[in-house]
């Protein structure tokens, strides 16, 4: 049932994962981390959240907490870096416009991966996987050489399939090949996919993979083979579409249309514990800011607003959690709105001391954005509610809006924000500059942001010409 199809597909579906992403960008701009372990942290430095292979070959699990792992990567010498989502972002950026030369069917699937489409050359099955390998490995060289990123490119008839062939990319790797294969027409296809365990066939996962072993099928090759009857019986058709997938017949469109979210969260943990109102005030409020930025990203519009406050749940001190929400007259993107409506469940949530006189340390503040959907499609109240605005008035604030979000676009995030966010130029420190607010993330081990502020621009010094003793002389 996995054999490649004797007609050949229309098309190829390619996946491009880059290797251990947040380590890679950090070696772009750092040579001296070249040949040297890399572990990136979590916010606040909590966990580890990627790792170079010599960290993974150290033992050190993905999640595992800083303070278990440090004693190990300091043995290894390995490079202990802050996450620096902002220079993850915008290489990430690079890597799928670099993608875009090739194809226009391009579908970010993450920030690391991406999913591409390109039509099936002409020839036997042997003869397409030659030529589509030669074009994997011109998307690996050209994405290497215009973003520094190393990737894995992998091909086959249906995304589920890519996936394989892409864990297969990573056993070419470990021998020291180019990690780019295309699984159509390839003579280890079967072999691979009837050693591939069934709990890592993409879609598939652990509890599914404990319940197709209880059935008899242990592998990719074995699942691919089971009836249809039996899977849509004993699971449902989205392991029915994994099925098909495996056998060659694609099911699931290289872009999906996406679902519209139900809930929209924006929260972190303090660098260190605030306990005034104002300074919480000011993180619910950035939160509330960044939740509203990505509605209108998105085209979407909420209709209720939470906030939430806490304090660490073990230790010394008083703990407590607190928040509120309430409903918006009419549902919005707009960020004053937003804004208005956390604080004002911030301030029903807040309690400075509890009875004993202690004061809240609180270590986390959120924002939750619900009763979500797209943008024109909201319901308008029937009678005047409140102060609600004319359509005048709307279109106003969406031209306002607009101009936020082209302002912060073009000069740089946080340019132009709420006042009851704080100063710009507070905003825009990292936890370890002096005049950072209190609120903000500690991020002690963090490299500069040297693709998206000016300030941190790497700088190339040229070294003095060689001056030779007799030119030295002369002059």
């Amino acid at each position: 049932m996995t054999e490649t199809t004797a007609a050949p597909p229309r098309r190829l579906v390619g996946l491009v994962d880059c290797s251990a992403f947040y380590c890679s960008c950090e070696r772009v701009f750092d040579p001296r981390l070249e040949g040297v372990p890399v572990a990136v942290l979590s916010n606040n430095d909590g966990c580890v959240i990627a790792r170079s292979q010599g960290v993974k070959d150290a033992g050190v699990a993905m999640g595992e907490p800083f303070f278990k792992a440090r004693a190990r990567l300091r043995e290894i010498g390995a490079a202990v870096l802050s996450s620096n989502y902002t220079l993850y972002g915008d290489m990430s950026r690079r890597v799928m416009s670099t993608l875009e030369t090739f194809t226009p069917d391009v579908a970010e699937y993450s920030i690391d991966e991406a999913f591409l489409s390109v039509p099936t050359p002409l020839g036997s099955p042997e003869e397409v996987r030659q030529r589509v390998e030669a074009l994997a490995r011109e998307v690996r060289a050209r994405v290497l050489m215009w973003t520094g990123i190393p990737v894995r490119v992998s091909f086959a008839e249906t995304k589920t399939l890519a996936k394989a062939a892409s864990e297969y990319a990573k056993v070419l790797l470990g021998r020291g090949e180019a990690p780019c294969v295309c699984l159509y027409g390839h003579p280890e296809r079967e072999r691979w996919l009837s050693e591939m365990d069934v709990a890592d066939v993409w879609g598939v996962g652990r509890r599914w993979g404990q319940a197709l072993r209880g059935l008899g099928a242990s592998t990719a090759a074995t699942l691919a083979a089971m009836p249809d009857a039996l899977i849509r019986k004993r699971f449902n058709v989205v392991l029915l579409r994994t099925v098909h997938e495996l056998r060659g017949l694609p099911c699931l469109p290289l872009d999906d249309a996406p679902l519209t979210r139900q809930t929209l969260v924006k929260s972190r943990s303090f660098g260190e514990p605030v306990t005034d109102l104002t300074s919480l005030s000011q993180a619910v409020s950035t939160h509330a800011a960044r939740a509203a930025e990505k509605l209108r990203r998105e085209g979407l519009v909420a209709g209720r607003v939470s906030a939430f406050i806490t304090t660490k749940r073990y230790g010394e001190g008083p703990h407590r959690s607190g928040g509120g929400e309430t409903a918006l007259a009419v549902q919005t993107a707009d960020t004053g709105a937003l804004i208005a409506a956390a604080r004002a469940c911030l301030r029903r949530g807040y309690a400075a001391r509890d009875r004993a006189g202690r004061p809240y340390r609180y270590r986390k503040a959120g924002v939750m954005l619900t009763e979500i959907r797209t943008a024109g499609t909201e319901q308008q109240a029937l009678l005047p509610i409140g102060r609600q605005q004319s359509g005048a008035d709307r279109e106003r604030q969406a031209a306002l809006m607009e101009a936020l979000d082209a302002a912060n676009e073009r000069f740089g995030k946080r340019a132009v924000v709420f006042g009851s966010m704080g100063a710009p130029e507070m905003l825009r420190r990292t936890r370890e500059e002096s005049g950072a607010p209190g609120w903000e993330m500690r991020r002690q081990r963090m490299s500069p942001r040297y693709t998206t502020r000016w300030g941190e621009l790497m700088v190339v010094r040229a070294l003095a010409p060689f001056v030779t003793p007799d030119e030295e002389a002369a002059s």
